[in-house]
């Protein structure tokens, strides 16, 4: 999520390269490149027809939900399909057949039933002759077992265009994981050059406009789906997903989104229902068998844990909460403020008291209400008041003391508190006119009706935003929004005695640790999870940003921890007598690299909430299942390549002005792309040249055409193929 703040013209991502063609066209190779040279496995002929790789998800005790993608030029493709114990794909215990099409855009997507309880199994398809890449995946204890030991890489928010996918390369080479927990923001809506793009990295969105259409969504996750860190940690391990906003368009709740206009853009409920196909398409997620895209879900780990998946953002936000946002977000998205930073921040000196004063009278007044009068008043800072503040923040500063002795603290605690813009009251005032629910009725009674019911040891909620209160920065998109609903839930849960909860939470970009306390006991604690890449205050620099997590701690002591310019992920690691989430932050998103840094630890024991810090990273019990100790081979050998292109989807259908043709050429090859009608006369030459190995796009301008349906034609060589469009 991000705040709606006017953005600077950016620079389009991709290069652009001339061919001869009509020239209503415009041919683009796509290449992911940064400043220290070109991605070469971006695009991996060898994979051929499953360049998308393969994925599972949503394990069971007794059953897993393995998927691919076919990307072929023929109408309907059959798949085979197999399931093993080793990952030679010798000792079949599951094996068949399916048929997929265009109509769900040639995914494969399968519940496999009849397996053993954790259990590490291995999976594969063929399909026109050739196989895929080899899939690890494996169930779930059954729920009458114990398991001394669990471990899942929790992750969250990964904008394309703010970087590489580091860390889901690092996820991808951990042998000692049972599942990874996605938290949501797996793909951005925004067109190419928007939120998050920089020239520095490069990376740009396809198709290059906001998604709106199903083929829109589908083309975005295929995108991102080719990115071979991506591709790694899919193929090495189950996930288990919960979508938050930009899976469909920012700040979404049931009824609209901050970034939908239904006068420009159509009916919400259409493009809420092109965002639902595409990702139950895509992702290796189980359909609901009460409502088809429900997504909130309980998965059992036996007597050990329960994963309650939650739906904060599209199932019961049922009214359109103002955007206030919060303000990682807001900050890290705009241009304006990232200039105005650079100026007033981080060319500053931190150790010159002239600057550091600088500093503070400017950046704390968007924060605190400062009044002229010079003597103490009731609400607000006095100027004197605020001149103490100064003070006292710039002598933390400048001693590097950025530590919440509260005894050290007592006098600024209580004057921020006082000046504070962003407190309780404006995050319940912004949404009174609105409020209903962040769950919904139905889904709050399914969540007490889990809890209550749940014969775990311990009960982990994997949930969008967070929970926390968050005083001193605006965050009413978060559950501070709907502090009624919250205390109703703490309330459920200090009176039916439920014990050893942990939330588990994405959306903010930035690694928070705290306690979640209601009539001023602990009832659940929380660790927030940063984002893979998407915009933080990483731009301002280590120290700055610590400056930013020092107010925040002050203001909110039930806050343990805040880093608020990482990236990375951490492993939760559960056991009996305690769970602990060791952070590993990627040193670098602008370039591809590979390496990690262990940050922090924290743990809650058993029967006692509260979070402590942890001297040093768990390490997977030993009596875990050896099997999981293989990494899969990542490349297929000797897997020929039959077909000279393939079109990976046209797009958008229907279409109005501009439409878009994407495909890949497996080796150099001349291609020719012609527009016919129904009765097959040629309209149109869009295409004519020789292009090398590699994955463009072609757009071209529909404007001129009579309304009505229309057939692309693509010919290179032997290879032949046709999409029908439809322009309105």
């Amino acid at each position: 999520m991000k705040l709606s703040l006017k953005f600077v013209a950016l620079f389009l991502w991709i290069a652009q390269i001339s061919y001869a063609q009509n020239s209503n066209a415009v041919l683009t190779k796509i290449e992911r490149t940064v400043n220290v040279g070109k991605m070469t496995d971006y695009f991996d002929a060898s994979l051929a027809p499953f360049y998308h790789g393969v994925a599972s998800g949503d394990p069971l005790e007794d059953a897993v939900i393995i998927w691919t993608r076919v990307t072929t030029n023929v109408s309907s493709v059959n798949v085979q399909w197999k399931v093993a114990t080793d990952p030679q794909m010798t000792q079949i215990v599951k094996q068949g057949n399916v048929v997929t099409d265009a109509s769900r855009d040639y995914t494969v997507k399968l519940d496999i039933t009849g397996l053993r309880a954790y259990q590490t199994y291995y999976y594969q398809f063929e399909s026109q002759g050739r196989k895929s890449l080899v899939g690890k995946t494996k169930t779930t204890p059954s729920q009458t077992d114990l398991i001394d030991n669990l471990r899942f890489a929790v992750v969250s928010c990964s904008n394309y265009q703010n970087g590489y996918f580091n860390a889901y390369n690092q996820i991808g080479t951990r042998n000692d994981l049972d599942a990874v927990i996605h938290l949501g923001d797996y793909i951005y809506e925004y067109e190419s050059g928007g939120y998050g793009y920089s020239n520095e990295i490069g990376r740009g969105h396809l198709p290059a406009n906001e998604i709106i259409t199903l083929d829109d969504y589908r083309v975005r996750y295929s995108y991102y789906r080719l990115d071979p860190m991506l591709r790694k940690a899919h193929q090495q391990h189950p996930f288990i997903n919960i979508w938050d906003d930009h899976e469909f368009a920012n700040d979404a709740n049931k009824y609209g989104a901050e970034n939908h206009t239904t006068a420009t853009e159509g009916s919400w409920e259409t493009r809420k229902a092109n965002a639902h196909k595409a990702y139950f398409e895509w992702m290796p997620i189980r359909a609901n068998t009460i409502e088809q895209y429900r997504l909130y879900r309980t998965i059992s780990y036996g007597k050990l844990m329960d994963l309650i998946m939650l739906d904060t953002r599209i199932e019961g936000r049922d009214s359109q909460v103002s955007s206030s946002k919060n303000l990682i977000s807001a900050a890290g998205s705009n241009e304006d403020f990232k200039r105005f930073a650079q100026e007033i921040i981080v060319s500053k000196d931190l150790s010159n008291e002239k600057d550091v004063r600088e500093i503070l009278e400017v950046v704390l007044p968007m924060l605190l209400k400062v009044n002229d009068q010079k003597s103490e008043i009731a609400t607000g800072l006095s100027q004197k008041e605020f001149d103490i503040v100064v003070d006292e923040f710039a002598t933390f500063i400048l001693n590097k003391e950025l530590t919440i002795a509260k005894k050290e603290t007592v006098r600024l605690e209580k004057l921020l508190e006082k000046g504070a813009i962003y407190d309780d009251d404006f995050n319940e005032r912004n949404n009174a006119n609105t409020y209903k629910s962040i769950l919904g009725g139905e889904q709050f009674t399914w969540l007490t009706d889990q809890l209550k019911q749940s014969q775990a040891k311990w009960r982990i909620i994997g949930n969008q935003v967070m929970v926390m209160p968050w005083k001193g920065v605006p965050s009413n998109d978060a559950w501070d929004g709907y502090n009624e609903e919250r205390n109703r839930l703490l309330k459920y849960i200090k009176d039916n005695d439920i014990n050893n909860l942990i939330v588990l939470t994405g959306d903010i970009h930035s690694t928070f640790v705290g306690e979640i306390n209601y009539e001023e006991d602990c009832e659940m604690c929380e660790f927030v999870v940063p984002s893979i890449t998407s915009q933080n205050l990483d731009f301002l620099g280590g120290f700055s940003a610590g400056v930013a997590e020092f107010y925040i701690k002050l203001m909110n002591r039930h806050i343990k921890d805040v880093d608020m310019d990482n990236h990375g992920y951490f492993v939760l690691d559960v056991r009996e007598d305690k769970v602990q989430a060791d952070w590993f932050d990627t040193n670098d998103v602008k370039r591809p690299i590979l390496g990690e840094s262990l940050s922090r630890s924290w743990y809650v024991n058993a029967n006692d909430c509260k979070v402590r810090k942890a001297s040093s990273a768990t390490v997977a019990l030993t009596s875990k299942n050896n099997t999981d100790e293989i990494v899969l081979n990542t490349e297929i050998i000797n897997n020929t390549v039959k077909d000279d292109f393939v079109i990976i989807g046209v797009y958008p259908n229907p279409l109005e002005v501009e439409g878009n043709i994407h495909y890949l050429v497996n080796e150099t090859a001349e291609i020719k792309i012609n527009l016919f009608t129904t009765q097959g006369v040629k309209v149109q030459e869009l295409q004519n040249t020789t292009v090398p190995k590699g994955i463009y796009n072609l757009s071209f301008n529909a404007a001129t055409l009579s309304r009505g349906s229309y057939i692309i034609v693509i010919e290179s060589g032997k290879t032949k193929a046709s999409r029908t469009i439809v322009i309105k």
